[in-house]
């Protein structure tokens, strides 16, 4: 073996053991690590809303603005949840004949298929129309009061939020002391472009979230949809949640227009409304809105989601998405994780050149602009 061959198979063989280790401790510490993750995304977005607070009022001020901003936040996400399963209960109470209705018709059409006895068609009927009504609803309330009910953590992220925003500059100089004496102003920059980016792109989404919602909104007023601002706006903000938001949020308008109306057309006009608001999202609103600010591939993002569901359940789902898009960030000034930064983009562009170099002394890097705000 040649000393090229058995240097790739030493770095290969050193990362497979590190991502096994890291697995492993993303896995078991998870309840350190998913409120920690978190308050560091949440800080990351609130810190220039507490910069521009702290000039005028002092940091304590600028750090209970943003505990105050994320209480908001949490109270209407918590509010908005708990009514859009409050709104489904009623509507299957109210359609409990509807729902048998078209249960049996399933049934009917599954039996001229497998020729299912008499017998067995009304066990399975009435074991559907149990889980539909009697289950299903209050899973959904029952896991929405579970996940907001974990006091723990709902006290832990705040408390880590107010730290890191209280200790960024620590932080930082510890960031900084770790890495080698000629790399440190590329990675001050790059800790700076971190920041900056990802609030812009907090802002973009906002405003992303605001236009899809009046869209939602104006469209099933079109179609007489009851609730249709509330129905808008719940589909809206459940985009947050990458493929499965958008079936959530879409089933909720589904279900009400299903059991509001007889005819077929208003669901199938909740979909088509759905559809084309969907589609002026992905290639008009987000693009003119966001632009590609930490924007990464389908792929990637497919694979953050069931790597994040593997190891942290339904929050790392949300937390490895913008992970991986602040290690596309890294990746795209360290040349070492050039082919990261390759898998983990949305389009094959010529990538511009590392603004600093990672483990190795004396490089070109060029010198960038910019600093980390305090």
């Amino acid at each position: 073996m040649n000393i090229s061959a058995y240097r790739y198979l030493k770095f290969y063989t050193f990362l497979l053991l590190f991502i096994a280790l890291a697995f492993f401790l993303l896995r078991e510490g998870r309840a350190l690590f998913i409120p920690l993750g978190f308050g560091f995304l949440i800080s990351v977005i609130l810190h220039p809303v507490c910069l521009k607070v702290e000039r005028y009022a002092g940091r304590g001020v600028g750090i209970a603005a943003c505990l105050l901003i994320l209480l908001v936040f949490g109270f209407l996400v918590y509010q908005l949840l708990t009514s859009s399963v409050s709104l489904l209960q009623d509507k299957f109470t109210l359609s409990q004949e509807k729902i048998m209705t078209l249960t049996e018709q399933l049934l009917q059409l599954i039996n001229r298929v497998l020729d299912i006895d008499e017998a067995q068609y009304q066990v399975m009927a009435q074991q559907l129309q149990q889980n539909l009504v009697d289950e299903l609803i209050p899973l959904l309330k029952q896991t929405v009061y579970f996940s907001a009910g974990s006091l723990a953590t709902l006290l832990i992220i705040p408390i880590f939020v107010a730290l890191i925003l209280y200790y960024r500059e620590l932080l930082v100089r510890f960031v900084l002391g770790i890495v080698p004496d000629d790399q440190v102003q590329g990675f001050t920059a790059t800790i700076h472009e971190l920041s900056t980016t990802y609030f812009r792109f907090a802002k973009g989404m906002a405003m992303v979230y605001l236009i899809v919602g009046v869209l939602n909104s104006l469209g099933f007023l079109l179609i007489g949809l009851p609730n249709a601002i509330y129905l808008g706006v719940l589909a809206a903000l459940l985009t947050f949640f990458p493929y499965v938001g958008i079936m959530i949020g879409g089933l909720a308008a589904v279900i009400v227009a299903w059991t509001t109306y007889d005819s077929v057309w208003y669901p199938l006009g909740v979909v088509a409304v759905l559809g084309v608001v969907q589609y002026l999202e992905a290639n008009v609103i987000f693009p003119l809105t966001v632009g590609h600010q930490l924007r990464i591939n389908p792929f990637a993002t497919f694979i953050a989601i069931l790597l994040g569901g593997l190891i942290w359940g339904g929050a790392g789902m949300i937390l490895f998405i913008p992970f991986a898009a602040i290690l596309k960030i890294l990746s795209d000034q360290i040349p070492e994780m050039r082919p990261l930064s390759v898998l983990l983009s949305e389009e094959s562009r010529k990538p511009t050149r590392s603004k600093w170099t990672f483990g190795k002394k004396g490089g070109d890097a060029a010198s960038p602009e910019g600093g980390v705000d305090s």
